[in-house]
């Protein structure tokens, strides 16, 4: 099951941009946020309840529970929850995807409530910071790599009411098995400690005002930046490698010739190309952006994105992230962030 091909479609599911508008003074805020009720997030751990089932008609009671993951995961309605039902009693006695299902239950993936705590614990600070937010509900399912039969299956299901999450997806280089057309260099962002991180750039979207019809390279460099920004709010203790899928060589060289980086695209004058193929060149799915140095991680405008938000954070340390994520002019972020390719001091 292993192999190198590029799987593309994992990455950055572009989201309809929903925005929550915030607004009155910093003392307003503060007060807000010490207000913000604890959260009761809800998780429910599809995955396990189906592999405790003891035949098909327990699994098929378990999926008509559940119609909103038979639709927004697989794409049918509960009309053909029979049959599905059949091709999970069929995986779950399967020695090997058994064997491959059980390593997922070990704390060093998705065992014990580690997930569920850090989950728990990235909404609470959405909710902190965005009060207004509707909080989705979670569900985790497993069905090695669509095991399962003729049902589509995939990594992430990310809206503003629901997140799905394909929990074989995310074991990482030492799970027993690697999802097909998936390239080593993404398989960074598939590592169980990857997973909230990989959901928050996702769920970003709702909160990230964007002009859609400012198509220039600066406009998506901007809104990925800002994306970034709000996962690592949300979860600050995780790995840039983990957030950004660089090895930790490729974080500190970026760092240490981002300079470079930045005349490259000031001399090539990429800030407002709007040419969809040259923009993939330093937006897209790629090993190498090659176009500056055999060395330069791929998607290096998304990294240089986020660049250009911590400059204009570090400028402006009184507006909150709701407000940056709010502001929809990306040159004017630009402008005011001040950032011309210098390292923070």
């Amino acid at each position: 099951m292993k192999n190198n091909r590029r799987y593309e479609a994992f990455f950055w599911v572009i989201l309809i941009p929903f925005f929550f508008g915030s607004c009155g003074s910093t003392d307003d805020k503060k007060e807000i946020k010490a207000k913000t009720p604890v959260i009761h997030l809800d998780i429910q751990r599809l995955d396990r309840a189906i592999a405790n089932c003891q035949n098909e008609k327990q699994i098929d009671s378990t999926l008509q529970k559940h119609p909103e993951v038979l639709h927004a995961y697989f794409s049918v309605g509960t009309n053909r929850s029979t049959e599905l039902a059949k091709n999970f009693f069929a995986l779950f006695q399967n020695p090997a995807l058994r064997k491959f299902y059980e390593q997922s239950q070990q704390h060093a993936f998705f065992g014990g409530q580690a997930l569920e705590n850090e989950l728990q614990a990235a909404f609470q600070e959405i909710k902190n910071e965005f009060p207004q937010a509707k909080i989705p509900k979670i569900r985790t399912v497993f069905t090695g790599f669509g095991a399962v039969g003729n049902f589509k299956t995939q990594h992430l299901v990310v809206s503003d009411s629901l997140i799905i999450i394909g929990l074989d997806y995310f074991m990482g280089k030492k799970g027993m098995y690697l999802p097909q057309n998936v390239y080593d260099y993404q398989l960074r962002r598939l590592e169980p400690r990857a997973l909230v991180g990989q959901i928050l750039l996702l769920y970003a979207g709702y909160f990230n005002k964007h002009e859609a019809e400012n198509a220039t390279m600066l406009s998506d460099m901007i809104w990925y930046g800002k994306s970034y920004a709000f996962a690592k709010k949300m979860v600050p203790t995780l790995a840039d490698s983990l957030l950004f899928g660089y090895t930790q060589t490729e974080l500190a060289e970026s760092d240490m010739f981002q300079q470079e980086i930045w005349e490259h695209f000031i001399d090539q004058s990429l800030l407002y190309k709007q040419d969809e193929f040259i923009k993939a060149k330093y937006l897209g799915e790629r090993p190498k952006t090659i176009e500056i140095g055999p060395a330069c991680p791929g998607s290096i405008g998304r990294w240089l994105g986020w660049k250009i938000i911590d400059a204009y954070q570090i400028n402006h340390p009184k507006e909150s992230l709701a407000e940056v994520m709010a502001k929809p002019d990306a040159n004017q972020l630009f402008q005011a962030s001040g950032y011309r390719g210098k390292a923070k001091e």
